[in-house]
């Protein structure tokens, strides 16, 4: 556990290195950075501990009366995706502090939340069994690290933190790499890219919160996904395209659960061995979905913003010609 920490604790380093570098690339004061590290630790272990008792164990505190749970501060009984909502809640409250636009603010953040992200992920192989999958019986080269652990009985299992970190980690590099020009969007883009991983690879955990054959961090990610998708396609012009995106996404979650219920409780063969096959199909129809109502948007924007420029350019040539009239 102490090594756990020790490595959370220079991701964390390492992360808000990166934050103050690219607010100072950004032409905004590196103590930006500085503010938002107390209000993002404080944030994050606060809804990463209490969504986790609200939604896994609420009898403990509400009908035993026993509130000493929301001490347990070991990371698994933590919510990695509601301590992902407080970092960048925290994030965005030091931006309003300091008078910055949250939005920029966010955008400098992607690649430094993505590395955070990286960071806590792989440091989960300090935690047992807790981020692994399905058993590997070869002694292959997919059955060594980092691609898999080995228990104190020298049987082999997958390493999904390893998968989600890569993962992270390639959003990163995206967002570092990303040339996008409205505010905010960047940062969007990346949690959309991280939130999609996440449910595909969550999928592979043995352990981890579950209600039933559902992981409940899927869910939460399912809804920032809406969310996303909803913000993009509510400035559409067309109603119709404010509101086909979020149908579409409906119809792939729809989709993604029912191909996951079959395969864990049809009993095909088929499905067995191809089942996620099917959850990756519903996940890229979520982002064909989301890059089309992005176009759309986009779009949008540029044909308003050609048609002003007509209007101005109208505006100020119309006076000129009266005066060369007279």
């Amino acid at each position: 556990m102490t090594t756990y920490w020790m490595i959370a604790a220079g991701t964390v380093a390492a992360a808000f290195c990166l934050f103050a570098v690219l607010l100072r690339r950004k032409g905004t004061e590196a103590v930006t950075a500085a503010a938002a590290l107390p209000l993002c630790a404080g944030l994050g272990l606060l809804l990463a501990k209490a969504l986790y008792e609200v939604l896994m164990r609420p009898e403990y505190f509400l009908q035993w009366g026993e509130w000493n749970v929301f001490l347990d501060c070991r990371p698994r009984r933590m919510c990695f995706t509601a301590g992902a909502a407080g970092v960048c809640l925290g994030v965005w409250l030091a931006a309003r502090m300091r008078g910055r636009k949250p939005a920029e603010v966010l955008d400098c953040f992607a690649a430094p939340g993505a590395l955070l992200t990286a960071g806590l992920r792989w440091a989960e192989k300090e935690l047992g069994m807790l981020g692994t999958g399905a058993y590997i019986g070869s002694t292959g080269f997919w059955s060594r690290m980092p691609f898999a652990v080995t228990d104190a009985y020298g049987d082999s299992y997958a390493a999904v933190f390893f998968w989600e970190a890569a993962a992270a980690l390639a959003m990163c590099v995206y967002a570092l790499i990303s040339r996008e020009t409205r505010p905010g969007l960047r940062f969007q883009k990346t949690v959309f890219g991280l939130c999609l991983s996440q449910i595909l690879l969550e999928n592979l955990r043995n352990q981890g919160m579950k209600w039933g054959f559902v992981h409940t961090e899927q869910v939460l990610c399912a809804a920032v996904l809406l969310l996303l998708t909803a913000l993009v396609s509510r400035r559409a012009a067309a109603r119709k395209e404010r509101v086909l995106p979020v149908i579409v996404f409906l119809l792939s979650t729809a989709a993604f659960v029912g191909a996951e219920l079959a395969r864990q409780k049809g009993g095909s063969a088929f499905l067995s061995r191809y089942g996620y096959g099917l959850l990756a199909a519903a996940l890229a129809a979520m982002t064909i979905n989301y890059a089309l109502a992005l176009r759309r948007l986009r779009e949008d924007q540029s044909s308003s913003s050609t048609g002003d420029s007509g209007k101005e350019s109208a505006k100020g040539t119309y006076p000129s010609g009266e005066r060369n009239m007279a």
